[in-house]
């Protein structure tokens, strides 16, 4: 069964309970992660099998596409007939990034085929917030995303600013 940000009587229902409604208003998760987990919960009834154990921790929507931010979602990565139900349910295109434990290998699939040389954790005073810089190395034109729409995604990965580099 799929792991949807929303429970399942919510998503398999398409009406929020009270608790999912509360976790709406507080911002645990955000409308287009409603409607996402609604056609997750869709799709979960006709590839059971394929979506079993995945999880769907975000969706975000960035110049026309959305992208969803995955566990064990490397099922749906290599089933074209789940993505294209799942494109039709939203009615928008999808991307998905597969969330790893080790966000480095995260970036790594996600930033192919550049290679990454090196990510530093830079700490900005006074208030000790936490930057990546990224640094990349290949041709970008080779990239899936412009620069600028895969800095947005690689901020909401790793939850905190990013600033990318680019070798050649």
């Amino acid at each position: 069964m799929v792991n949807t940000p929303i429970c399942n009587f919510c998503a398999k229902t398409g009406v929020l309970c009270k608790k999912c409604k509360q976790k709406l208003r507080k911002g645990k998760f955000t409308q287009l992660e409603v409607e996402v987990s609604k056609a997750f919960a869709k799709a979960d009834q006709k590839f059971p099998k394929q979506l079993q154990n995945v999880t769907l921790d975000r969706a975000h929507r960035i110049n026309g596409s959305i992208v969803l931010l995955t566990r064990n979602g490397k099922n749906i990565l290599e089933n074209e007939a789940i993505i294209k139900f799942i494109e039709s349910e939203i009615k928008s295109p999808i991307e998905i990034v597969e969330r790893k434990a080790d966000t480095r290998k995260t970036f790594a699939d996600f930033f192919a085929p550049l290679d990454i040389l090196e990510i530093d954790q830079i700490y900005a005073p006074p208030e000790g917030d936490i930057e990546l810089k990224i640094t990349l190395q290949g041709d970008p034109e080779l990239l899936r995303f412009p620069l600028d729409q895969l800095k947005q995604i690689a901020e909401l990965i790793s939850k905190n600013p990013v600033r990318l580099e680019i070798k050649s």
